[in-house]
């Protein structure tokens, strides 16, 4: 087993060094992509040097530590294959409409006055957006940046970062309003356990419903946090968005976990968030439109709300989600869209909203010169 674990050792760094090999050259890749080419090497490197500890480190050729050397091994593996699946594919399969969709997020971010470096896009997802903040790399699906009605949700994905970030001070407000929020959850929880206790707050499984509850808000606030970023920095673009996906995916809006913990939170809890955030920046009025329209669709798909649904994502708890992000955005600088608000990409994502729903018979053809607009806007060709 030694000689099989050296030789599967050393396989691997000749898997880490063609990784290296497959990387283009700067000169190939626009500027945007340059650093991610410098982490991606790097965190090869650091790989590479873990392996080669592996065999050259006389204490780990002890009998002794062969399990530590495994495991150390199986680590090594895991991380040089998540770096080939993400920064070595996306720069090698590299193509224009990366380039656009890295070109958008930069203009975003100067939209909204982002604290952080913008991540690069790729449009080599799977599934839906989603980002890698340690690698500030950004996933769409492929055919993605061709259409408009989903691009609202990458200002949700900015605000992972903005969570996950661990040493610039810039954030740490947004990152403490958070923490208010979960202490503010944890109260809560523990008052309906006191309830509980007391035999007078419902069916005793309660009980244990609660620690599923606990454990799954950990995750649930963060996205509640981005979504209401995204709410303060797009507007109700971002609520469109939201029950153009669930109409497209969606399956319980009032999906309350009782034996497992979950990452997101139900659909509708999500959209109530939304609706409260809009209102707080002065989207009123729009804020009712999508809310009638949600209602409609809700019904239209027979869902009905679960008997735990409230107790779980009671209202005041949504209520203040709503209010501490509009402040944790305020207190990063950012800036947060009103009706008033002319940025370009903001313009132009929440116009793509009116024209589906005022004229959505034409709104194909609209979408196609829209379009080209957002590349001329987001390349530097024109300005709004």
């Amino acid at each position: 087993m030694n000689q099989y674990l050296e030789v599967a050792i050393r396989q691997h760094q000749e898997r880490g060094q063609r990784l290296l090999e497959r990387i283009p050259k700067p000169h190939k890749l626009p500027q945007e992509f340059h650093p991610l080419v410098l982490m991606s090497k790097r965190e090869i490197s650091s790989v590479l040097d873990s392996l080669d500890m592996l065999v050259s480190n006389p204490t780990m050729l002890l009998a002794k530590h062969q399990p530590e050397r495994l495991r150390r091994f199986r680590r090594a593996v895991k991380d040089l294959s998540l770096l080939e699946t993400t920064c070595v594919a996306a720069l090698q399969r590299y193509s224009d409409d990366d380039e656009f969709l890295s070109q958008m997020i930069t203009q975003i971010t100067r939209e909204i006055a982002y604290p952080l470096l913008p991540p690069m896009v790729t449009s080599l997802s799977q599934d839906y957006f989603h980002i890698y903040p340690y690698f500030n790399l950004l996933f769409v699906p492929l055919t993605e940046g061709d259409f408009l009605l989903h691009l609202p949700d990458l200002y949700h994905e900015l605000g992972h970062p903005l969570v996950t970030e661990r040493h610039d001070p810039s954030v740490k407000p947004f990152q403490m309003r958070l923490l208010e929020m979960l202490d503010a959850i944890s109260d809560y929880l523990r008052q309906e356990r006191q309830k509980e206790s007391r035999g007078r707050g419902g069916p005793k499984q309660f009980t244990s419903y609660f620690q599923v509850w606990e454990k799954s808000w950990l995750d649930w606030a963060v996205e509640f946090f981005c979504d209401l970023y995204a709410v303060y920095t797009v507007g109700p673009a971002f609520g469109w968005s939201h029950l153009h996906l669930y109409m497209k995916r969606g399956d319980k809006p009032y999906n309350v976990p009782l034996f497992g913990s979950s990452s997101h939170p139900a659909d509708h809890a999500r959209m109530q968030t939304i609706l409260y955030g809009l209102r707080l920046a002065d989207f009123g009025e729009q804020a009712e439109k999508i809310e009638h329209q949600w209602k409609i669709l809700l019904n239209m798909s027979g869902a009905i709300p679960e008997p735990e649904f409230q107790r779980c994502f009671p209202d005041e708890i949504l209520q203040l989600f709503a209010q501490k992000v509009y402040e944790a955005t305020l207190e990063l600088k950012c800036h947060i869209v009103t009706p008033q608000t002319n940025h370009p990409v903001f313009s132009l994502l929440n116009e793509a909203w009116d024209m589906f729903w005022a004229q959505p018979s034409g709104y194909i053809e609209w979408e196609r010169t829209a379009r080209q607009r957002l590349r001329e806007i987001c390349s530097g060709k024109i300005r709004a």
